[in-house]
């Protein structure tokens, strides 16, 4: 027929089969995507504790830097080698040097030296990497014995932290609201109940 043009059936055949194969390797690339990313969350599941600790402590916690008294640091000038000053690993309730410090940090069980590092008392006792620990990062050390405190301090629930709720953020350590030497919050005084507001007749009879 004049100015109509036809289409072999095996042509259109053809172009089905190869439109039916493009879309199945669509999906199939789709699920294989899908495939790797389940693959990947789930070896990340499968993390040793171990490894997901050392994870978690690689993470950065801004927190504000507040320097140590100058009257105590730097910790060598005292306990450093050019002093010769004894490293003393016996627990005892008075200190010889430091007597404004009362240590009450987890009974009899704690010691100084439990935190502060007796080789380099610029710095805290290391973690099991080994790497030193400042004090600007004290909390590293702090999740060390308290992790589940430690857990919902990174997650915003246990203690202070500002910033954008997906943004950046600025933490407030362990030690801003806590003495390391005595955590426990001091009990406070309690201060007397609110007056009980004055009726219309009370105010008009003392006016």
């Amino acid at each position: 027929m004049k100015g109509k043009i036809v289409i072999p059936k095996v042509a259109l055949l053809f172009f089905a089969l190869g439109l039916t194969g493009l879309v199945l390797g669509l999906g199939t690339g789709s699920i294989r995507a899908q495939s790797q990313d389940m693959g990947a969350a789930l070896e990340a599941d499968t993390l040793d504790e171990t490894q997901a600790s050392k994870l978690e402590s690689e993470r950065e916690f801004p927190v504000p830097l507040t320097p140590l008294p100058k009257t105590i640091t730097p910790c060598r000038a005292c306990h450093g080698p050019e002093k010769d000053f004894p490293v003393n690993f016996k627990r005892r309730e008075d200190l010889l040097v430091h007597k404004n410090l009362k240590l009450n940090h987890g009974g009899v069980r704690v010691w100084c030296l439990d935190c502060h590092n007796p080789d380099d008392r610029n710095y805290l006792l290391p973690l099991s990497d080994g790497k030193p620990i400042d004090f600007e990062h004290s909390y590293l050390l702090c999740g060390k014995c308290h992790g589940t405190k430690f857990r919902d301090w990174r997650s915003g629930i246990h203690g202070r932290r500002t910033g954008k709720w997906n943004g950046e953020k600025t933490y407030y350590r362990c030690v801003t609201c806590h003495d390391p030497h005595s955590p426990k919050f001091k009990p406070i005084e309690p201060m007397p109940p609110p007056r009980r507001p004055w009726t219309p007749k009370e105010t008009k009879a003392r006016h």
